[in-house]
């Protein structure tokens, strides 16, 4: 009986490393007023729809949209709007995939910072007026 246990053990563990990723690839591209985050599936089993949040604190994130499930080598895209960067501080991101009772599958995570060119682009636009 002690062999059985280690051997399933192992096995369960060797299941989980070959267990199917939801995500194949994802990105995230800043720019001066507005965030395009993409994303590739590698498996869609179990996955009805996928779920994109920000958090300006990587604590408290809102949800900001939800995207159904189109099959496996999907090219997904969410452009966030009107972004506004505090500062140089990141914005964070979390994409969810979610299963047909709202579970989550799998989450992936990225962190944003801010295009700084075009932050000083749009800032010497804005001085220029005033001139």
């Amino acid at each position: 009986m002690r062999r059985i246990v280690p051997v399933f053990l192992i096995l369960i563990f060797v299941a989980q490393l070959f267990a199917a990723n939801v995500f194949s690839e994802v990105n995230a591209l800043p720019s001066s007023n507005k965030v395009v985050l993409n994303w590739i599936t590698k498996s869609e089993s179990n996955v009805r729809q996928f779920m994109v949040l920000r958090s300006n604190d990587d604590a408290i994130y809102i949800s900001l949209t939800k995207k159904n499930a189109r099959g496996p080598g999907t090219q997904y895209e969410y452009v966030d709007q009107n972004v506004i960067f505090k500062d140089f501080s990141a914005l964070f991101y979390k994409i969810r995939a979610l299963d047909a009772n709202g579970n989550i599958v799998e989450e992936t995570s990225m962190i944003v910072h801010p295009n700084i060119s075009g932050i000083f682009k749009t800032w010497g636009a804005i001085k220029a007026l005033f001139r």
